[in-house]
């Protein structure tokens, strides 16, 4: 089960910012609009589940390392040597298929599929947020790609297979137009490149149920 919690975000010049989980978009809207009954529905959004504000689940960041660069405070070993590194075949395919194919796997979509898949992966029901967190950015060196979505969606299917409670959040740098997603588990972002998360205000919040 995977409750969406959502905001209107005021722009302050009378219009909003509001995402739509069934078609992976953010639409700025005429605050008549937004609060329309109809809208929200025709969005993929709730209105018993819209707050007057979100807070950001995440407080802390696990690991930190910008791209195909190594990782601050982690000993310098060949990916692949410590516990989350040997990332085989089937999650870098997983990154690229979320990646290029995110219309079709829109988060609520995809969570439901990654669900579904981390019932299939027992072996990993001992890893904490460490372990997801250098699986995630071994990945994305394995693949030559480093995009937000995919990453917080391989690690919600990583925290999910390892019995791990998340919430994936969608945020927007207003009042520009730059969209970020991020994951976290008990609070921690297992990998980030980059700590630029909390510039980002909470759009809407996915609840992903073990």
């Amino acid at each position: 089960m995977t409750r969406i919690r959502w905001v209107r975000l005021p722009l302050g010049d009378g219009r909003c910012f509001v995402y739509s989980p069934r078609f992976g978009r953010t639409y700025l809207l005429s605050v008549e609009l937004a609060t329309s009954s109809v809208l929200p529905f025709l969005l993929g959004l709730r209105a018993a589940n819209h707050r007057k504000t979100l807070s950001d689940p995440a407080v802390s960041l696990d690991l930190v390392g910008a791209f195909e660069k190594p990782l601050i405070g982690i000993p310098d070993k060949p990916l692949g040597t410590e516990r989350g590194g040997n990332v085989g075949w089937f999650l870098p395919l997983l990154y690229v298929f979320l990646h290029r194919y995110r219309t079709i796997a829109s988060i609520g979509r995809a969570v439901f599929l990654l669900r579904c898949l981390a019932r299939l992966q027992p072996g990993r029901r001992q890893w904490g947020a460490t372990d997801v967190g250098r699986a995630v950015m071994a990945v994305e060196h394995k693949v030559g790609i480093s995009d937000c979505y995919p990453r917080a969606l391989l690690t919600a299917y990583l925290c999910l297979s390892a019995r791990l409670g998340c919430r994936v959040a969608v945020g927007i740098l207003a009042p520009t137009a730059n969209m970020h997603a991020w994951c976290s588990t008990s609070g921690i972002i297992p990998y980030e490149p980059v700590r630029h998360h909390w510039w980002y205000s909470p759009l809407a919040i996915f609840d992903v149920l073990r």
